[in-house]
């Protein structure tokens, strides 16, 4: 009954964050530019109901909660910028986990779980943080950890500039920088017929 529902939940989730053409999510900005392209091509082989992801969710929602009684945070805030690219407008797209008005500034939370705490805050976390900060036009954001370990935050106040927003959708598109990480192809579904997987 429970885990039926938290599976209905996840598809409904997954079937809004459409592949749109001429559309990128801030999540495409910081990860293999490759598992971008494959998820648009494979869309049936996600990987969203797996424990830790769910797991993920379960801890969002919780904090997200929290944030709105103790801090008066707008929550799961929809963003959209729009830029051009070799003639093309593009559109990048985002959810912020909250967004918290202190002394007259937005200050964008991002919240993340992880398995361990060895090496926080993730590099890719916090671009992420970066080109939200970017898309609200906010110099201030907040990285908050939960680990099994502690739980832990992160201040992150330099937004990207547009020219390296603009880069990391070049990079995107043209799948220049895949993968973007070296242990992406760990994690990865479709390491088994990628052309970039790395040992």
């Amino acid at each position: 009954m429970i885990v039926e529902r938290i599976y209905d939940r996840k598809l409904q989730d997954f079937s809004r964050h459409k592949k749109e053409e001429n559309v990128f999510y801030v999540t495409d900005l910081v990860r293999c530019p490759l598992k971008v392209r494959f998820e648009k091509q494979y869309k049936e082989l996600s990987d969203s109901f797996t424990p830790a992801a769910v797991m993920g969710d379960l801890v969002h929602s919780g904090l997200e909660q929290f944030l709105k009684e103790e801090f008066d945070a707008e929550v799961e805030v929809d963003v959209e910028k729009e830029v051009s690219i070799d003639g093309k407008i593009i559109k990048v797209r985002g959810r912020a986990d909250a967004v918290i008005q202190e002394d007259g500034e937005r200050v964008v939370v991002e919240i993340k779980s992880s398995r361990a705490d060895k090496g926080l805050p993730f590099e890719h976390h916090r671009t992420q943080l970066q080109v939200y900060l970017w898309m609200f036009e906010a110099r201030r954001g907040i990285l908050i950890y939960v680990t099994p370990d502690r739980i832990t935050e992160y201040e992150v106040d330099e937004p990207l500039d547009e020219a390296t927003v603009l880069n990391l959708l070049v990079e995107v598109i043209r799948a220049s920088r895949a993968p973007r990480y070296f242990w992406e192809c760990n994690y990865c579904k479709f390491n088994v017929i990628c052309p970039n997987k790395r040992q």
